[in-house]
């Protein structure tokens, strides 16, 4: 057992992350929606935090965008559990 873990007290919503990315590579969300075959109102939800990024939409984000699905799971864990404990 581990006795010495990084655990901050924060933890970034993936939505920021999406739209951090996406403002940074000059895609709107809708843009980003049509890329990733999925709807607009689903890329909101994930930007406000509504709706969870799932598996399936990780690997779309991961064509369009060039960022692994392992790393948009990953914040997407990372978030949960903070809002958990």
């Amino acid at each position: 057992m581990a006795t010495n873990q990084y655990r901050p007290d924060y933890a970034v919503p993936p939505g920021w992350i999406l739209e951090e990315r996406l403002s940074t590579q000059g895609i709107s969300r809708t843009e980003f929606a049509c890329r990733c075959n999925l709807s607009a109102k689903l890329i909101s939800e994930i930007v406000s935090g509504k709706a969870p990024i799932e598996p399936t939409t990780a690997l779309q984000f991961e064509r369009v965008l060039g960022v692994d699905a392992d790393i948009w799971l990953g914040i997407e864990r990372d978030y949960q559990l903070h809002q958990i404990r």
